[in-house]
């Protein structure tokens, strides 16, 4: 038997909203302010649970899944769930991209339950939630396919070309995509003894925090010759001294939506690259073999 819903229900996207703020109250009164979450985890988690849109469907987060049983599901209900999420360009989700999924919401019920002290729900392990999913995995690209993923970078006569070019050396060099859209104008030193450097995005930490500074491989410093005197920054979201390096016409930050796009519109560009453009995903290329590997005598930060 389904339950009603009980309009006296707490809203669990206000629930959501206060705890990835870091700033929210637990059940016994107590304050709890400036718990820190880096961008890429309070992204993932927003994504999963409240408003998750893809090329096939408005919205398949959790939130909009469930409806009404946001608070009386069952184990099962998560189960199918994860089984019918897709990538956001609509092809089919990896097992891990499932799993980080379910844990994202194994997380918000048990922050429910241990904060707000609501009652539990006995979730299973992630595992027996999301189970396997075959003929997901991607392999790497080819050294020839890198190849000439960077020849279509260089000719590359789109929308915002120098961008482009770019955006996609970025990529060629190792950087994951939320490491190329958090990377600032500030954070690149151009005046040192050894070269160009920059300081890359920490793993796991707060939004502001960035690793030690890292060689720029040579040819990305070529690419960001080309691309810093036709950046379009304007404030208050980028200027000229600072704000994200890669940034739209209007001078905002490129999204996680907007840059595998990007990627996949240099791919298209290529003959032999026109057949596994509209699946390529920026991450497979970051962890393909460079091809700046030869034009370097360094680990490129990423």
């Amino acid at each position: 038997m389904t339950p009603e819903k009980n309009d006296d229900e707490p809203d669990p996207r206000a629930i959501l909203a206060a705890w990835l703020s870091g700033t929210y109250r637990r059940f016994n009164g107590q304050l709890v302010q400036g718990k820190t979450w880096d961008d890429d985890t309070r992204y993932r988690y927003e994504l999963a649970l409240a408003a998750w849109p893809t090329a096939t469907r408005p919205d398949q987060s959790w939130f909009a899944y469930i409806g009404d049983l946001v608070w009386h599901f069952e184990p099962l209900h998560l189960s199918d769930w994860a089984s019918r999420i897709v990538n956001q360009d609509g092809s089919e989700m990896s097992e891990a991209a499932r799993g980080r999924a379910v844990s994202a919401v194994r997380s918000f019920y048990k922050h429910c339950e241990d904060d707000l002290g609501a009652s539990r729900w006995n979730l299973p392990a992630r595992r027996k939630l999301v189970g396997s999913v075959k003929g997901t995995s991607r392999p790497p690209l080819t050294p020839w396919q890198m190849d000439a993923l960077r020849t279509a970078a260089d000719r590359y006569r789109g929308p915002m070309p120098e961008r482009a070019r770019l955006a996609t050396y970025m990529t060629l060099a190792g950087l994951r995509p939320g490491q190329s859209i958090a990377v600032w104008v500030n954070h690149i030193a151009r005046d040192n003894q050894d070269g160009p450097t920059w300081r890359l995005p920490a793993k796991n930490n707060a939004a502001s925090a960035v690793a030690a500074a890292a060689k720029i491989p040579r040819p990305v410093v070529w690419a960001l010759d080309e691309y810093l005197p036709v950046r379009t920054h304007r404030g208050p979201d980028s200027y000229e001294d600072r704000g994200p390096l890669l940034v739209s016409r209007l001078g905002r930050g490129l999204d996680r939506m907007t840059f595998p796009k990007l990627i996949r519109a240099v791919a298209a560009s290529h003959p032999d690259l026109e057949e596994i453009a509209p699946g390529l995903l920026p991450d497979t290329v970051a962890h393909s073999p460079s091809p700046f590997a030869l034009d370097e005598d360094g680990p490129t930060g990423g």
